[in-house]
This record gives C-alpha cells, sequence and structure tokens, in this order.
C-alpha cells in the first residue's frame, strides 16, 4: 500500500515501504519516540501503535519538506526562491527607450555612426536592468551590444550566450542578433571586423573597451548614465533597502569568536537571497580596523570586541555601497570621539550636496571640516568618496575636481578617521536628499552642518 500527499510542486509525493521500513527503525530511538508522542497528544490525532507511527512520521517530513513549495511567492519568507522583479516589460522598454534616446545624441554629436558596449556596467545601464556578465570579477561581458545613430540595436554573442540572452535578458527589447563564433578574431581574421563593417558601413564608431579602430568613450558613456530616470530611482530605493536589511541582520548575528571569514559568508548569503551581488565586501575586526584602511576578511581572525561590515552590492547594475560596525560592550572614549569627528565630516558632505556645486568644492569643505574636528590630514589616508551609480564609484573627489552634482544622482561619501568609517548611499531627489541604505533602528551620531541637522549612522553597542 502507497501514501500520497498533494503538494503545488508535483502534484503528488509517493511513499514507499522502504521510506516507512526507515521510519521504523528510527522509531526504536527514544528521542523520536518521545516526539512522535508529543505530535500525537497536541494535535489529538489518534495514532497508536508503532506502525502507526511508521506512517506518521514519513508523512509529516513529507509535509514539512513541501511547506515551501505550498506558499505563494510573496508569503515565502524566503526571497531568495522569488527576486522580486519590480518593472514590468512595458516599463523596462520606457526606460531603455530614455536611455537610447541619450545615446543617439552622444552619436550625433560626435558624428559617430555607433557604439560598441561591452562593459556590465553599461550593458546593464542601456538595456535598464540586462545582464550580460559570465566571469564574476570582470568588467567586461560575455555579450556585445552595437546601437547605431539610426537607433537601432544588435547583439554580437557567440553561439554560447546568443539564445540565452535574446530569450531571457534582451527578449521584448528590440534587439538584432548578429551571431559570431566563439574564437572570433583570434582563429578567423576579420570575423568581428566583417560584422562591425556591416553595421557601422565603414563609419566611425565608438567603444566603451578600447575595440582596436574605436573612439574609446567610456567616460563619456558615464555622462550619460545620470540623470536616474524615474524606475532607476525605485529600482535603487528597493536596492537600499534589501542592502540595509541585509548588513542589519548580520551585524545583529556578529558574536564575538566568529572569524571575518564566517561574517563575509553571512553577509554573502543575506545579498544573494534577494538576487544582489556583493562588489566589494570588507570584513575587518579589533586591531585589523585600526591598522588597515581596507581589509578583506582574514582567515584567521576572531572577533573580539570591534567588527565593521563594508559593502558595495549590485543588482539591475546598480551599486550600494555602506559601512556599519559593531561593538561589543561600551565604547571606548577615543573611538566615541572619531566616531562624532567622522559624523561632522560626513554632514558637511551631505550638507554641500546640492546640484550645481563642484567635486573639488565639496572636499576642500571635507578637508576643512577634518581639521576643524582635530584631525587634519586624515583625509588623505583613504579617498573620500563620490557619485555613485553603476559603478562602486562613477566619479571620486579629488582637489580641484570639476564634476558637478547633478539631480537625481546617486553619492556614497565615506569619510574615515582611523578606526572608524562613516558610509552611505544617498540620493539627490530633486533637491532632497534621501538615504538609500538607512537602516531603521540603528544608533545614529546628530551633527549639524550648514545650518541643517544630519544624522549619521553611528556604532551598534551590544
Amino acid at each position: 500500500m502507497r501514501h500520497t500527499i498533494p503538494t503545488a510542486r508535483t502534484g503528488r509525493i509517493t511513499v514507499a515501504h522502504s521510506l516507512l521500513a526507515t521510519t521504523r527503525f528510527l522509531f526504536r530511538f527514544r528521542p523520536v519516540k518521545r516526539t512522535i508522542r508529543r505530535l500525537n497528544n497536541g494535535s489529538r490525532v489518534l495514532i497508536r501503535g508503532w506502525h502507526m507511527g511508521g506512517v506518521f512520521l514519513p508523512l509529516l517530513l513529507v509535509a514539512l519538506a513541501g511547506c515551501g513549495s505550498l506558499r505563494r511567492p510573496g508569503e515565502n519568507a524566503e526571497a531568495s526562491w522569488y527576486p522580486e522583479q519590480l518593472l514590468t516589460l512595458e516599463e523596462r522598454q520606457q526606460e531603455a527607450v530614455i536611455k537610447l534616446t541619450r545615446v543617439q545624441e552622444f552619436l550625433r554629436r560626435e558624428s559617430l555612426s555607433g557604439v560598441l558596449i561591452g562593459t556590465v556596467r553599461n550593458f546593464a545601464w542601456v538595456t535598464a536592468g540586462g545582464d550580460n556578465h559570465i566571469v564574476i570579477a570582470s568588467e567586461k561581458g560575455a555579450v556585445l551590444l552595437f546601437i547605431r545613430d539610426d537607433g537601432q540595436k544588435f547583439v554580437i554573442a557567440s553561439y554560447s550566450d546568443a539564445a540565452r540572452v535574446m530569450n531571457e535578458d534582451l527578449r521584448g527589447m528590440g534587439y538584432q542578433l548578429r551571431e559570431i563564433a566563439w574564437y572570433g578574431d583570434r582563429a578567423e581574421p576579420g570575423q568581428m571586423t566583417a560584422t562591425l563593417q556591416e553595421l557601422t558601413g565603414g563609419r566611425p564608431f565608438a567603444s566603451d573597451t578600447r575595440y582596436p579602430g574605436s573612439h574609446m568613450v567610456d567616460d563619456e558613456l558615464a555622462t550619460l548614465r545620470v540623470p536616474l530616470t524615474e524606475t532607476e530611482i525605485r529600482k535603487y530605493r528597493w536596492l537600499g533597502r534589501r542592502c540595509a536589511e541585509a548588513v542589519d541582520s548580520v551585524c545583529r548575528k556578529i558574536r564575538p569568536g566568529m572569524t571575518e571569514r564566517g561574517v563575509e559568508a553571512l553577509v554573502c548569503d543575506a545579498l544573494m537571497r534577494h538576487a544582489i551581488r556583493p562588489a566589494v565586501l570588507l570584513i575587518a575586526a579589533d586591531e585589523r580596523i585600526l591598522n588597515y584602511r581596507h581589509a578583506p576578511p582574514s582567515d584567521t581572525k576572531k572577533i573580539e570586541k570591534y567588527a565593521m561590515v563594508n559593502i558595495c552590492a549590485s543588482r539591475w547594475g546598480l551599486v550600494i555601497a555602506m559601512t556599519r560596525s559593531v561593538h561589543f560592550g561600551p565604547m571606548p572614549e577615543d573611538l566615541e570621539k572619531k566616531l562624532h569627528a567622522a559624523a561632522r565630516v560626513n554632514a558637511g558632505f551631505w550638507a554641500r550636496t546640492v546640484p550645481g556645486a563642484g567635486a573639488g568644492a565639496i572636499l576642500q569643505g571635507a578637508i576643512e571640516d577634518y581639521a576643524a574636528a582635530g584631525y587634519p590630514g586624515e583625509w588623505e589616508r583613504h579617498h573620500q568618496g563620490g557619485a555613485i551609480g553603476y559603478q562602486e564609484r562613477d566619479w571620486v573627489a579629488v582637489p580641484g575636481a570639476t564634476q558637478k552634482v547633478q539631480a537625481n544622482q546617486a553619492f556614497a561619501w565615506n569619510p574615515a578617521i582611523q578606526g572608524v568609517k562613516v558610509e552611505d548611499t544617498i540620493l539627490l531627489a530633486g533637491d532632497q536628499l534621501e538615504i538609500l541604505s538607512e537602516i531603521r533602528g540603528w544608533p545614529v551620531v546628530e551633527s549639524k552642518a550648514l545650518g541643517r541637522i544630519y544624522r549619521s549612522p553611528g556604532i551598534l553597542v551590544r
């Protein structure tokens, strides 16, 4: 006799006699027997004898195993099984049209026939969230795009990737396929050249990867990525919330004795459950925070009193950067002093991030704030951040920099004093600042800058 139960995934699960035999064997052990009896008593199910227990237990185990599949996606606590898709195809198409218009206008200004796009960041941007990566650590993707000045769009890909990218990432996005062999020009000179000759008609073209014979325009494309569109802002807000939740949950799980590598694993798990890919993951504890400005997790260091988690993480090409720290027991006076000083500098950065402000002027204000807080020269020991979007930083503020702040642009300033770092991703929505990576309930440090109060993330004391 076979016992079956329905599930959402397969319709039926069959429990054969072999599973019954295994269960009867397990039922000989007292802890198992006690558990079954408690279940019987608690649920008022009248199961008598070990034979019926041998039927009940596998049914229970199968039912528990199938619980996740019985939930609807919106009800599942494990978001990794159902990564959220925020945009409809129509919304994504509309976002891509805005990007295409910017690219076309640029090509016409520069008298270029088209642009060859191969970097992961520009692929994601121009396709409104597509992904051409295969090698995680590479800036170059496995699929190329060619966008012409007349608005026609082409995918150049080998057989390995062509079908997938056309059916999944670019389905309904209006691209035409030009398939080439995986060995391209390496074994058959002229194959890629011939494809580009066809698409350009022999006219000059640009690329973001220094392709031979092209004009390098990676910096110019970066300027086209600003301002963010309405749908990009929606995605950015979602990404900020999810990154904040991930970092918050990990920081509250950290315990003395955990290794830095263990914390790294927790962060990766928390992010990738939401299809968010970490690009920078710095985990440091105790003396390593004091000794190193950039500290990837070590294999051996165990947390004693103090831990810092610093991430840059992306989805749909957009990047969130944030840092949070945890201290076990009361903070030393010197650490608290540094935290308040760094928060004061951070408030100045935020206060000066207004439409039209120059990157160099913003940095100069921070240099003065460091000195006023009693830590002159600290700004020289680590970059101070800048604009963020489809890279960990689209640009970094340096002395004399001429980049201008724009409305609907994101920023990640990261003032640091040895042992302390303050970092969040903010959005300049119109002329209002919005903290994308804010953690609700996290301790804050209030600082006044240019007549306003700003709330920077503090250190969580546990």
